[in-house]
């Protein structure tokens, strides 16, 4: 592209498709000219120039007559070579690609012998190697020289970053030699055996590889096909499969990896006095004696002892499974036991030891979908993996992950537990399970009784049971708020949802882990394992920040809502501003509406009432709301002899009615006969009836009676479509997390839909028994509870208004999506589950709650006790949430602190570690002391960086927090000095109850 004189326009280069044989030896630079106007390409012309850097152009007029020197390598005259080559080499990788001769070309890349070379043949460029140049690779000499060299095997081929290259390398053989491997080695070629070398890869390809395996998840397999194509594209002299000898050498690189940053090679043990879970990445925040924690940490108040609790969150993964593919004989693995899965044979002992305890969960969901999926495990050696998590940090506990052999058995969960446990040096710990109900029901006898000495405590533990935050509304609850987290002391803001946050990234391991030898699946996931934990490692700074501001509430909003009370307060009666003070009403049951009508007609009988039948009024309206739910479910023999029943009973409580019926059919309104089967025969209660009829039609009292039952109707009906909503959650995250394929995902999608019809019958039930109630009542405050029920706010324990329809791919129709060619518009009538971004107010939990009206309607109290119950209720909850939120800000305090504290600990332990290793050479030592110093840079770092990053909130929390503590009388918190931070919580220390061990 060029510009023409002075003008704006561009005008094409003239070009020629023909070219002379001695066309090469017109230019001395393979390179276009350089030009500095440059301008976009409307007419294809930068495109051509591109193009034309693959010839010669042929345009230049008649070279002049030349000395032969200038037509050759410049390389080879700016040296004052003797013998002057052709300049017909260039390199694809050196930064200046232009010509040399194969001389200057073998000379260049001496120190770069994993170039890619390419010679003009006349009229294009063809690959070449530098081994067929000459190329020879001399190991263990700077000099490049051997008195004595040793060739390596002819076959040898060095895999690197670019591709598989063919080499020529030769050993060191004088007296300076070295095994050969080691000469390798210090080349920064890894070999893939030790005793004939065949195949070497180079330290940058491992480090790409593994650093792309780490956060790609993608297989080696695939990395090896990406580097047979940049080799070779065109499937043309395709070098021999090499995968297996890259594959042991990732693996070996992987362990070598892990030993080095344990920082067991400034070990004077080595790797052979390596210890169990040694190698895993232990929690910075997380309190550890004698690193983090204060003097006299076991003495500290009630009221605070939870700063020094470890949260451990349990769950199994069915996602990484293992196929029976080889066995441990065959690959034994490289470190099983020493960073995050526990060590096989003691575990699969106890395992199989327990194999016929009867323990599986008795959840209707789980186990539901559970029997319809475990029965296909066939060929499988695990099917999945139980891991412990770091409630906090979301770090994976080292010594925390165990296989699964057949679902989710207590024995698994129970070991995995047990080995934790080991490594907690603390008083007390809080336990999340999504099952924690069932398993921790007997754990301290399955503890005594069944578990191996070696995962035995030690020492006495206090535990504390809780379910994660999601999973608890999926739990019947029924005296559940034991397990909830809303309601545990100490708890904070800790959902314990970390597993699935961990599973999320790793699922992606299933494919490649699936096929490979237990002892490489091993060792392939502690490494995915470490690298979860080195990035929540040096993110905690960011991390505990985030949380911190989430924490901390907002002084502007506090203003808004002390506004909003004095502008109530100060409003005149009848009070039109809002109302800060507002709960909602409620109702009541319908079995407690039967039981109140039973009394009331015993009362009246006992007082000198008349018994008009030996059916109760309240019997024959629960008899006719019976025979209206079995319309469509009980069968039509039977209904005809309940029908028979009710027509006897009809002329007794609504004597009016036979006249009723002829006066609607004098008018002209009789209904029509639809069919002779009873479930189209037409129930006449008071709710049919006209309002200004009923007092002539029904006996007295018998419409004031059918609206109580309907009001229980509708107090029910909301309640078992709450629960079925729970239960399909369950079942729907089960399903979600633990099932792929066509043929699994359909029967539990017939098992999951077998539960919404249950959830459409309970809405079916709700809407008929309001439209009664309607018609009997009338228009009224009862309507603001209960509400017309549409299809979008059957829903799960969400907001429907946060969450959107999705639109879903063909063949994959869930629930609350629509069609991938229609527009999501208006509500949905399927369940939808479906978790969006949310910011630090938009939440789903009980700690900022915004949900469907079915959730929040409530039981109306009719006495002043059951009143008095409703509010101790409504305050214990508003404390409940207070208390977690002032916690929540102590954690995290504490956190920071803990987190700095260990970083200086570790700072000083590498250091440490650089001179532990005395006997071993100068050299040696001195690379062993590099190494460790270098660690302990990472570490006063981190730290350094974690504490700028903390600075400006914690100050800002300090300032707020003196000037609070200057304005309250209650000075409890510095009686026992300031070791143990600084307590915001005003009121009597909550009770501290855990279980003991």
């Amino acid at each position: 592209m060029k510009r023409v004189g002075e003008g704006s326009r561009t005008a094409a280069l003239r070009r020629e498709h023909h070219h002379s044989d001695d066309s090469w030896q017109q230019v001395s630079s393979w390179a276009p000219p350089d030009d500095l106007e440059f301008a976009l390409d409307p007419n294809g012309d930068l495109y051509n120039e591109v193009l034309e850097g693959e010839v010669m152009p042929d345009d230049s007029p008649p070279p002049a007559q030349k000395k032969k020197r200038s037509m050759v390598s410049v390389n080879c005259i700016a040296r004052s070579a003797n013998s002057c080559g052709a300049a017909e080499y260039r390199c694809e990788d050196c930064f200046l690609p232009d010509l040399t001769c194969a001389s200057c070309c073998v000379r260049r890349h001496r120190m770069n012998p994993f170039h890619r070379i390419e010679k003009w043949s006349g009229s294009r460029f063809t690959k070449v190697s530098l081994k067929s140049l000459g190329l020879k690779i001399q190991l263990n000499h700077s000099g490049m020289h051997c008195d004595s060299p040793i060739p390596c095997h002819a076959s040898m081929l060095v895999l690197h970053t670019n591709g598989i290259h063919e080499v020529s390398i030769l050993y060191c053989g004088c007296s300076r030699a070295v095994p050969q491997h080691i000469q390798l080695l210090r080349r920064r070629l890894y070999p893939s055996s030790q005793i004939t070398v065949k195949n070497c890869t180079t330290f940058e390809l491992l480090r790409h590889l593994h650093e792309l395996a780490l956060t790609t998840k993608a297989s080696t397999y695939d990395f090896y096909r990406a580097l047979e194509k940049s080799t070779t594209n065109i499937g043309i002299n395709v070098p021999k499969s090499r995968y297996r000898p890259l594959f042991r050498s990732i693996l070996q690189w992987r362990h070598l990896k892990m030993l080095k940053w344990a920082g067991r090679g400034n070990d004077p043990s080595g790797v052979a006095g390596t210890k169990d879970g040694e190698l895993g990445i232990r929690c910075p925040s997380c309190p550890w004696p004698g690193i983090n924690l204060p003097d006299g940490w076991e003495d500290a108040p009630v009221g605070m002892k939870f700063l020094y609790m470890v949260f451990i969150c349990m769950d199994a993964n069915f996602r990484l499974k293992n196929q029976l593919v080889s066995n441990y004989s065959q690959d034994p693995g490289l470190g099983i036991g020493w960073a995050y899965m526990v060590p096989r044979n003691p575990y699969e002992k106890y395992v199989l030891s327990r194999a016929n305890d009867q323990d599986i969960s008795t959840c209707v969901g789980l186990q539901a979908l559970a029997q319809a999926n475990t029965r296909f495990s066939v060929g499988l050696r695990y099917t999945g993996v139980g891991a412990t998590v770091c409630g906090r940090s979301e770090m994976i506990l080292p010594l925390g992950v165990g296989n699964l052999q057949k679902g989710e058995r207590y024995p698994n969960m129970d070991y995995i537990f047990g080995s934790v446990l080991r490594f907690v040096m603390v008083l007390w710990v809080l336990i999340s399970y999504d099952i924690a109900c069932q398993w921790f029901a007997n754990l301290s006898k399955r503890i005594e009784e069944h578990w191996p000495e070696e995962i035995k405590p030690t020492r006495p533990i206090n535990l504390i049971p809780a379910i994660p935050k999601l999973h608890e509304p999926m739990h019947d609850q029924t005296n559940h708020q034991v397990y909830s987290l809303n309601y545990i002391c100490g708890a904070g803001h800790s959902d314990c949802e970390c597993p699935e946050r961990v599973w999320a990234p790793h699922n992606a391991l299933g494919n490649s882990t699936k096929t490979q030898a237990p002892g490489s699946r091993h060792d392939v996931l502690d490494d995915h394992f470490g690298f979860w934990n080195w990035q929540k490692y040096i993110g905690l700074g960011a991390t505990l920040l985030r949380k911190y501001r989430a924490a901390a509430l907002d002084q502007k909003l506090v203003q808004e809502w002390e506004v909003m009370c004095v502008e109530w307060e100060e409003d005149a009666f009848p009070k039109k501003k809002k109302n800060p003070y507002h709960v909602e009403g409620a109702s009541i049951s319908e079995a407690r509406v039967k039981k109140e009508l039973a009394e009331e007609e015993e009362k009246r009988l006992a007082a000198g009432g008349i018994s008009l039948h030996n059916t109760s009024a309240a019997s024959f309206l629960g008899l006719g709301l019976e025979i209206e739910e079995t319309h469509l479910t009980e069968q039509r023999n039977a209904l005809r002899t309940r029908l028979r029943l009710w027509d006897q009973l009809v002329p007794i409580y609504m004597p009016g009615l036979l006249q009723y019926q002829v006066d609607r059919a004098n008018e002209g309104q009789a209904l029509e006969t639809k069919s002779h089967h009873p479930e189209d025969e037409e129930l006449w209660l008071p709710s049919r009836i006209p309002a200004g009829c009923r007092t002539r039609v029904c006996q007295k009292g018998l419409p004031k009676m059918e609206e109580r039952l309907r009001l229980g109707q509708c107090q029910d009906s909301l309640e078992n479509i709450r629960q079925v909503l729970r239960l399909k959650a369950r079942m729907i995250q089960f399903k979600n997390k633990n099932i792929r394929g066509q043929r699994e995902g359909l029967r539990s999608r017939d098992v999951i839909d077998r539960v919404h019809d249950r959830a459409r019958a309970a809405a079916g039930k709700y809407r008929a028994a309001r439209q009664a109630l309607f018609e009997l009542r009338g228009s009224g405050d009862w309507e603001e509870t209960y509400r017309v029920l549409e299809d979008g706010d059957v829903r799960g324990y969400q907001d429907p208004n946060k969450l959107q329809p999705r639109k879903a791919r063909q063949g994959t129709w869930e629930d609350g999506q629509v069609p991938g060619d229609s527009k999501a518009e208006g509500a949905t009538e399927e369940l939808n589950l479906y978790n969006e971004p949310r910011t630090r107010r938009d939440g789903t939990g009980e700690t900022r709650r915004t949900l469907s009206w079915i959730w929040t309607t409530s039981q109306t109290a009719r006495t002043e006790d059951e009143k008095d119950d409703i509010v101790r209720s409504e305050w214990a909850k508003s404390r409940a949430r207070a208390a977690r939120s002032r916690e929540e800000v102590m954690l995290l305090k504490e956190e920071m602190r803990c987190v700095l504290k260990y970083l200086e600990w570790k700072s000083d332990w590498w250091k440490k570690r650089g001179e532990m290793r005395s006997e071993v050479s100068r050299e040696l030592k001195e690379g062993l002391h590099a190494f460790a110093a270098s660690q302990a840079d990472v570490q006063e770092a981190l730290a350094s960086h974690f504490r700028k990053l903390w600075e400006a909130p914690l100050s800002a929390m300090e300032a707020e927090t003196q000037q609070a503590t200057n304005d309250d009388d209650n000075d409890n918190s510095d009686e026992d000095g300031s070791d143990f931070g600084d307590s915001e919580i005003d009121e009597d220390p909550e009770d501290f109850d855990p279980v003991a061990l």
